[in-house]
C-alpha cells in the first residue's frame, strides 16, 4: 500500500488510536482532540507514506509521537492539571499518589530528548521488548537499552534527595 485510505484507517483504527491517546495522556478531551490531529495529519500527508511498516506500525508510532509532542507543549503552557482524573483502581492507590508519579514522570522526561522518551514510553508504558521499541525507533534492540540504562542513571540521580525523605 503506497496511499493510506485514511477514512478506512478511521473506521478500522479510530478506537485504537483514542485508546493509545487516552493511555498517554489520561484525558478524554485531550485524547479526543490528539486523535482528531493525527487523523489529519495523516491525510496532510498521505502521499509520503512509503508503506515500510504496516499502516498499525504507522500508526501507532505517530500517535505516540504526537502525544509526546501535545505533552511538551502542554508543559510549555503550564497548564494546571485536568481536573477530570480516573478513580483508584486498587487499595493503596490513591488519587494524589496517581497524580504525583504522573506528574514525577512528566518531570524526569521533560529533559530527555524524543527518541528515549519515546523508547521509556514503549518500554515503561506499553510493556515493550526492547527489540521492539528498537523497531519503532529504527534502532537495535541494544541502543533502546543502552539509552533507557542511561535515563535511569539520570533519573537516580535527581531523585537522590527522594532517599533522605521518610
Amino acid at each position: 500500500m503506497s496511499r493510506l485510505d485514511i477514512a478506512d484507517l478511521y473506521r478500522r483504527y479510530g478506537d485504537m488510536v483514542y485508546g493509545r491517546c487516552r493511555t498517554l495522556l489520561g484525558d478524554p478531551g485531550d485524547a479526543a482532540e490528539a486523535t482528531q490531529d493525527i487523523f489529519l495529519k495523516l491525510h496532510r500527508y498521505r502521499a509520503g507514506f512509503r508503506g515500510e511498516a504496516s499502516p498499525t506500525t504507522y500508526l501507532f508510532k505517530v500517535t505516540t509521537t504526537t502525544c509526546l509532542n501535545h505533552l511538551r507543549s502542554k508543559r510549555r503552557r503550564r497548564e494546571e492539571p485536568v481536573a477530570e482524573l480516573p478513580a483508584a483502581t486498587h487499595a493503596g492507590d490513591s488519587l494524589l499518589d496517581r497524580v504525583a508519579l504522573r506528574d514525577l514522570v512528566a518531570v524526569l522526561l521533560a529533559e530527555e530528548d524524543e527518541r528515549t522518551t519515546a523508547a521509556a514510553v514503549y518500554c515503561f508504558v506499553d510493556g515493550m521488548t526492547y527489540a521492539e521499541a528498537g523497531e519503532l525507533l529504527g534502532v537495535s534492540g541494544g541502543a533502546v537499552r543502552k539509552r533507557l540504562g542511561k535515563f535511569r542513571q539520570r533519573a537516580r540521580a535527581r531523585l537522590s534527595w527522594l532517599e533522605d525523605v521518610g
